[in-house]
């Protein structure tokens, strides 16, 4: 394998594919990236962990055909520091991939081609979607996936993607202690139309990648089957393994009686719970909220650290029923921190067991429900 390719292009494709790289712990292979040149003047860079996988090409000037694995951090972290704009590589049979970039010369011990596992990025019937979209779907919703190794609940820790028709997409999460659904319009002006499918499970894993590496497109193609999410981009593949199991009835989770509803300005009741925050630590430690008279009164107490009490206004217009509830405030942080507007909404049952409903109005399809600390 002979060929010289750009730092910049090649750098790039390498950051993109770093978060699915496998554990060398598990299989040396599975933490390196594939390496494939041809006569066409593409080189191929594929890493997998086994359950996502991605492929992506640059260009370079390919004079003799190869393939070879190299540990794929460390490549990064070689092609970063060349001094040169170009890095000239190249193999000889033992698997030793050498770079020589300006005054630098490294070299990296690889293993052989053979024994990388086989991807496949084809099989599905593509569709297009908007890529911004996609990611601010997964943005608002990636917060309240499951981070536990719970294997009893494996369909807790990725995120349920459902395409209702007429181009909505809807994505809803939940760890059991709060939910998140948000759904926008995806689809592209002038393709087909999104086919419909119900909850396509997208690991936690996925969804993060997918967040980062999206945004930037205008348009993304979809694949999905029982098993498989595929993603393309013109630039790289993704594939992803499904978690195959039946998402919770999350609707049945949200209140549908929460008819007081409080309004604050966002920034100022999120700066308010911060400071909660200040004497619990812990991701469950619960406030206390007594709403009445057009104000809150939030409490935040800890036997060990001491307590923090603030008043807050609610916005004109909000209920003037007085209750009393208690949430976790890491968890409304939470909440708070992927409402991009303005205002956000508590809407409250009289029941102080209801999960509390949090809304952002300018988005009032998307829905955030947390569920109550006993007082």
């Amino acid at each position: 394998m002979k060929l010289i390719v750009a730092c910049s292009e090649f750098s790039n494709m390498l950051s993109r594919l770093q978060g699915f790289l496998g554990k060398s712990q598990l299989s040396p292979i599975l933490s390196n990236v594939l390496i494939e040149a041809d006569e066409s003047g593409l080189l191929t860079l594929s890493a997998t962990d086994t359950e996502i996988s991605f492929q992506g090409q640059v260009k370079a000037q390919v004079t003799e055909r190869g393939s070879t694995t190299v540990d794929g951090k460390r490549l990064l972290a070689m092609v970063r520091q060349f001094p040169a704009p170009e890095v000239a590589m190249s193999m000889e049979g033992n698997d030793e991939l050498s770079l020589v970039s300006g005054r630098s010369q490294m070299s990296l011990l690889g293993i052989n081609a053979g024994e990388f596992p086989q991807l496949t990025m084809e099989g599905q019937e593509l569709f297009k979607v908007r890529g911004g979209v996609l990611t601010d779907l997964f943005e608002r919703t990636f917060f309240s996936i499951s981070t536990s190794t719970d294997e009893t609940r494996p369909q807790l820790t990725g995120a349920c993607v459902i395409s209702k028709g007429d181009g909505i997409i809807r994505v809803v999460s939940t760890d059991g202690h709060r939910l998140s659904m948000a759904e926008r319009y995806a689809g592209v002006e002038g393709a087909a139309p999104l086919p419909e499918f119900a909850g396509k499970i997208v690991p936690r894993k996925a969804v993060l990648e997918l967040r980062k590496l999206v945004d930037e497109y205008p348009e993304v193609e979809l694949g999905i089957d029982e098993q498989n999410l595929t993603v393309k981009t013109e630039d790289f593949s993704i594939n992803i393994r499904l978690i195959v199991h039946q998402f919770p009835p999350y609707e049945a989770v949200i209140p549908k009686s929460n008819d007081n509803i409080y309004t604050f300005d966002r920034q100022e009741l999120l700066s308010t719970l911060k400071r909660m925050g200040l004497v619990g630590e812990e991701k469950l430690h619960g406030v206390k909220l007594d709403f009445g008279g057009g104000e809150v009164e939030i409490e935040s107490k800890n036997n060990n650290l001491g307590q923090v009490v603030e008043r807050l206004s609610c916005a004109e217009g909000s209920s003037e029923q007085e209750l009393i509830v208690a949430f976790g405030v890491h968890y409304m942080i939470d909440v708070l921190n992927v409402i991009n507007g303005a205002e956000v909404q508590i809407c409250l049952d009289h029941n102080d067991s209801t999960p509390g409903l949090f809304r952002d109005p300018e988005f009032e399809q998307d829905v955030f429900v947390v569920m109550p600390k006993r007082l």
